[in-house]
């Protein structure tokens, strides 16, 4: 099941990376040099897995492909994860995200709706309807049919230096708070740090990690990634993950 799973994320991937290449195209013409030759910032990235507080604009996308290495005590494993998200409509739109094929058995469907947002959607608030659908595995006695979330998600950001989302959402199937928070930083014109943090509330003890990254932009619609996952509570999944991410978008 993982495997055919991880087959058929991986040929989606590569399709959609075919049928945007036009864009891809275009945009990457977009970054020209001007004047002395410095390259212009057309695009701000995401979070390494954070979901966005603000839908995409109309026609808008973003990709997000990550391998990464989970060392658990002391087993290593290998796995895959994505968020692929796209704007469908002036009010909202739809994400696709798995945080790993292999070590969370769900793929999440998020649909999201824009109560309020401004012109460059730098401030905004946000409703969040999840569906988790199981995709791989299941953990011991973890829940392992669909699961049903739903949150309101919020943005402060100063346009084109800093980004701050934040996410708040509850798993009606396991009876838990999920809290998610993403920052984008920029500290020179290609060069971005990342940070998400994320923690499960409920009846057990608080499970929360903080994953950061630096991103690295090099086209005006492409960005690099090497990020660090750890948990930072006793309660955890897995004791660290190392990220290698390739980020596409356009916006």
């Amino acid at each position: 099941m993982t495997t055919l799973f991880t087959k058929s994320l991986s040929t989606a991937a590569l399709l959609v990376l075919l049928a945007l290449s036009p864009a891809l195209a275009q945009l990457n013409g977009a970054g020209s040099s001007q004047g002395s030759g410095a390259v212009v910032i057309h695009h701000f990235p995401h979070p390494l897995n954070a979901t966005m507080a603000v839908p995409d604009p109309v026609g808008g996308y973003n990709i997000r492909l990550s391998g990464f290495r989970q060392v658990k005590d002391s087993d290593g494993t290998y796995d895959v994860s994505g968020h692929l998200s796209y704007g469908m409509f002036e009010w909202g739109g739809i994400h696709l995200r798995s945080l790993g094929v292999r070590t969370t058995p769900f793929t999440e469907i998020i649909g999201m709706i824009g109560l309020w947002k401004n012109e460059e959607r730098s401030r905004g608030i946000s409703l969040l309807g999840i569906v988790g659908v199981p995709t791989g595995k299941k953990d011991g006695e973890a829940h392992h049919g669909l699961s049903y979330l739903a949150g309101l998600t919020g943005r402060i950001a100063a346009q084109g230096m800093i980004t701050n989302d934040i996410i708040l959402h509850y798993d009606f199937t396991a009876k838990h708070y999920i809290a998610e928070t993403g920052s984008v930083l920029r500290l020179w014109p290609n060069l971005f740090v990342t940070l998400d943090a994320r923690g499960t509330f409920g009846s057990v003890r608080p499970d929360i990690s903080l994953l950061s990254s630096m991103k690295f932009q090099v086209s005006p619609a492409i960005f690099l990634a090497l990020g660090y996952h750890t948990p930072v509570t006793t309660a955890r999944s897995f004791t660290h993950q190392v990220f290698l991410q390739l980020e596409i978008g356009s916006h």
